[in-house]
């Protein structure tokens, strides 16, 4: 599968809420709480520089990857899970962002797999948490 992540514009916003509140994803998310378009336009509009969308050849988004506070956080698409989806998106933002840090719940087997096995250490956690900062390999 050919990717590349594109600029995050309005007419993704609503893509961005319906992968994060799918049923699928939204456990793997620090609050499982419903998004409206309107609340997902106003956080939009003040993070919207932060976040970039994976598309493939055909420029269908497949997933999405953003930074706020300096904490990353990312989705795939459910029907294009297991495709390498996750892994290139984190693999490309860190060159952008190398100093990205990543909170992930305990529970969250997926990303806690993808952190550790893209660089990232973890470097705390607690009864919830595992925190992760990308360490560049010697």
């Amino acid at each position: 599968m050919d990717l590349r992540l594109i600029e995050n514009e309005e007419k993704y916003y609503d893509f961005i809420r319906i992968l994060r509140t799918h049923q699928e994803n939204t456990m793997g998310f620090l609050e499982q709480v419903e998004i409206t378009s309107e609340q997902q336009f106003r956080y939009m509009e003040k993070y919207q520089k932060n976040y970039l969308i994976c598309v493939n050849e055909s420029v269908i988004p497949v997933g999405w990857i953003g930074i706020v506070d300096n904490d990353i956080r990312l989705c795939v698409d459910p029907q294009f899970k297991g495709n390498g989806i996750g892994t290139f998106m984190l693999s490309s933002f860190i060159k952008l962002y190398p100093n990205g840090e990543a909170k992930v719940l305990i529970g969250n087997k997926a990303s806690n797999k993808l952190f550790q096995s893209n660089g990232f250490k973890i470097y705390k956690h607690d009864e919830k948490f595992i925190y992760y900062k990308f360490i560049i390999s010697e």
